[in-house]
């Protein structure tokens, strides 16, 4: 009688009693494989939605990762594209501005350091022209000073001013503060509406918004 032992998804086993007439022993014949087994009898034959799972996981990861690599590199092209091409033209539009408006002052820094408002009365006012010139009032004199730029960066010259004398201390030493602030300024953020001027620590000297 012939027995079949099956293991897995349809991987069988035949085993046939063998009789040999010289002896009396029954031998039993090795197991044959069937075609398609391998080593791991209970994964003879694959489930086909099971590989095409696999598949899929593999390649998942690979299609994430090129679409990763692509994304980076879009937001490379953007940052070239802000800090090399339009730095130029922010710079190019920041000299324009300064000279196109006459600015009058809202914030300076006293004696004391700290960044006050203007006194309300005596307006202090500058006007940069396309000639390489700050004039203006000082709230008590008028003054005049040389400037250049370079992109986001001034120089400013100091000062030469008329010699009026105001009766109110308070806005004389506005005046010799805000002339001070002045040649402290190193760097110029301009907009439509206002102009602020910083010194070598990055902190804002002197606030003006346009009159």
């Amino acid at each position: 009688m012939f027995r079949k032992r099956c293991s897995g998804y349809h991987a069988c086993f035949h085993l046939k009693p063998v009789f040999y007439p010289a002896t009396s022993e029954t031998v039993i014949a090795l197991p044959v494989r069937v075609q398609g087994m391998t080593d791991d009898p209970e994964g003879a034959l694959l489930d086909p939605d099971t590989t095409e799972q696999d598949k899929t996981t593999t390649t998942q990861p690979q299609k994430m990762g090129l679409a990763f690599y692509g994304a980076l590199a879009l937001v490379g092209v953007l940052v070239f594209l802000i800090v090399f091409v339009n730095v130029p033209g922010i710079r190019a539009s920041a000299g324009m501005l300064l000279t196109q408006n006459t600015w009058t002052l809202q914030s300076y820094v006293d004696t004391s350091g700290v960044l006050s408002p203007a006194i309300t009365g005596t307006p202090i006012t500058a006007r940069f022209s396309t000639d390489g010139k700050v004039r203006g009032s000082g709230g008590c004199n008028q003054y005049s000073a040389n400037y250049t730029t370079r992109d986001l960066a001034i120089s400013i010259s100091p000062p030469v001013m008329t010699e009026m004398y105001c009766e109110k201390s308070i806005v004389m030493q506005q005046e010799t503060d805000y002339i001070n602030d002045l040649s402290k300024a190193v760097e110029i953020r301009v907009s439509e509406s206002n102009l602020n001027l910083y010194d070598m620590t990055g902190k804002p000297v002197l606030m003006f918004v346009t009159t």
